[in-house]
């Protein structure tokens, strides 16, 4: 076995030698030489992107970026130190507690994100060694005013959101797992129920579960009323699985932080801080975006986004063309090179052409967008996997009161679930911008693994961000970012998570098409045109109200 190992390794260094020679500028012999500094003494070896991000940042070995790492642009002193003693405090147990979940433990990042340093040349800091650990919030306008619900049509308060349950599983290398102590709902043998209208379920559990306002006025989420590793672990590699079903999600928010962050917060911060190092957001209500300016899209529309903060440990995308390196070749992702040659003019395939760049992170700019319809059964559910965020939508209430995943109803979810839905097959679900008459449908946001994170960063500076993805890339593919590694602490979590299927040959436009097919005017995104009644299909004989997409900017 360690001999086929080595063997494996051995290969892909001279792969790394051959590719380096045909695309690098250097002459062949000094190719060579500089391919064999990359090549570890076991026979790891660094990837052709992350050679040439190398190549192109200067660096004559991983040591050289880790050693500028060190003293960074950014006054970081990176590897950050660990604070043991708030790890066993409010950190989530790294060891897992169901079988065939990731043990943790060398995962924890210490390159990245300026929430583990403390000013002053402190690097002891409470988020420190933060671990691949999410969960989920749900954000609502319940009750009071606050940024994102200011000035919004009091049917918003009163009416949205209407959930039934809310559900986390742990993937286990086979099937989806329920976590009970992250779910909202009624918990039984066969799994978790409820049902909004008969006062079950959600409505009736949530108040366990209330935690820290701000943004949103009430906020609810699974976080440790005790010490960390008692509390919720969270979804963890090597998948997780987030289900939310509603009978309204018109306007509100369901997005994901570290179960680290959710903990601290939950507690008041009683470290100073709640290591916001990490976000997702599946479904986010955009009022509160720009206070006082129309919104991107009608008051309805909910964006899907995920770079509202990064880690280090966990590169993100951006746009289509920025993950390519700016370079007029599509590589990534690389499941779609083949779909891309075959139809170049298909969305999102060549980004770096006029008007053609897409946006997979997300964002006011995006098309990555539900648009929810009053009092519409939905049910949602959010896989994280090794090719990305994967968010479905189904309207439960037209699939007598099912969805595409077998197990997962509107009033109720299995225990135990397959690893992935039956395939999208509706057009208009199979490209952003959905509407909210659209029975099934998915968007997706491409991870970003060893190779994509090095191609990504090439076009940065070696800062916190990209650097520190860019090292933690390079060390996992050396083997060298665990404990005792030469790069403890550098990290590419996307790495360790598997792939669960999602994929059943969709179009590159689930990630994303052109702001030019996106409506030019909105009938209710301007602030005196909100109501819970918006509908894009108002506006197609309407041309005296809502704002152009291109007068709005952020």
């Amino acid at each position: 076995q360690h001999q086929a190992a080595s063997c494996r390794r051995l290969a892909t260094a001279f792969m790394v030698v051959h590719s380096f020679i045909e695309h690098c500028a250097l002459g062949s012999f000094s190719a060579v030489v500089f391919v064999f500094a990359l090549i570890h003494a076991d026979g790891a070896a660094i990837g052709p992107e992350c050679a040439s991000y190398l190549s192109k940042k200067g660096f004559a070995s991983a040591d050289a970026l880790a050693a500028a790492l060190r003293n960074n642009e950014d006054g970081l002193k990176m590897p950050c130190s660990e604070n043991a003693a708030d790890q066993r405090l409010y950190s989530p147990d790294p060891k897992p507690r169901i079988p065939g979940a990731t043990d943790t433990t060398p995962l924890g990042c210490r390159f990245g994100n300026p929430a583990m340093f403390k000013a002053g040349g402190s690097t002891s800091t409470t988020c420190c060694g933060s671990r691949p650990h999410f969960n989920w919030i749900v954000a609502t306008c319940e009750g009071s005013t606050g940024q994102f619900c200011a000035a919004l049509p009091s049917c918003v308060a009163a009416g949205s959101p209407k959930i039934n349950y809310v559900a986390a599983y742990q993937f286990d290398g086979k099937s989806f797992q329920l976590m009970d102590d992250s779910s909202v709902g009624d918990l039984s043998t066969e799994g978790i129920a409820g049902n909004h209208g008969k006062g079950t379920g959600w409505e009736s559990k949530k108040a366990a579960f209330k935690w820290q306002s701000g943004d949103w006025p009430t906020k609810y989420a699974p976080w440790a009323h005790g010490d960390g590793p008692s509390g919720p672990r969270g979804v963890t590699p090597p998948a997780g699985l987030w289900v939310l079903s509603a009978e309204n999600f018109y306007y509100g928010a369901f997005y994901m932080l570290s179960q680290l962050g959710i903990n601290l917060e939950g507690k008041g911060a009683p470290t100073g801080t709640v290591c916001w190092d990490w976000e997702l957001d599946p479904l986010e209500g955009t009022g509160g975006w720009a206070p006082g300016r129309p919104l991107p899209g009608d008051l309805n529309m909910l964006y899907n986004t995920n770079n509202a903060q990064s880690s280090g440990c966990m590169p993100v995308s951006w746009a289509a063309s920025q993950a390519n390196g700016f370079e007029h070749e599509l590589k990534v992702p690389e499941d779609y090179q083949a779909y891309c040659k075959a139809k170049p003019d298909a969305d999102g395939c060549q980004p770096w052409k006029k008007d053609r760049d897409v946006s997979w992170s997300g964002g006011a700019q995006s098309s990555a967008r539900f648009e929810n319809l009053w009092d519409e059964p939905y049910v949602f559910a959010v896989v994280i996997d090794a090719k990305g965020y994967w968010t479905y939508r189904w309207r439960s209430g037209a699939l007598a009161n099912r969805t595409g995943w077998p197990g997962i109803e509107r009033f109720k979810a299995g225990r135990t679930l397959q690893p992935r839905p039956n395939p999208v097959r509706n057009d208009a679900g199979l490209r952003t911008d959905v509407r909210g008459d659209v029975t099934e449908s998915v968007i997706w946001q491409p991870s970003m693994p060893s190779e994509a994170a090095c191609l990504r960063a090439s076009i940065e500076s070696v800062n916190w961000d990209f650097g520190s993805g860019a090292l933690g890339s390079i060390a996992d593919q050396l083997g060298q970012n665990g404990p005792g590694g030469a790069y403890e602490g550098a990290q590419n979590w996307w790495n360790h998570f598997a792939d669960t299927g999602q994929n059943a040959n969709y179009p590159l436009s689930i990630a994303g098409v052109p702001r030019s097919k996106l409506p030019k005017n909105y009938p209710c995104n301007a602030r005196d045109h909100l109501s819970c009644t918006c509908t894009i299909a108002q506006f197609r004989n309407v041309s005296n109200v809502g704002t152009a997409t291109s007068e709005i900017f952020f």
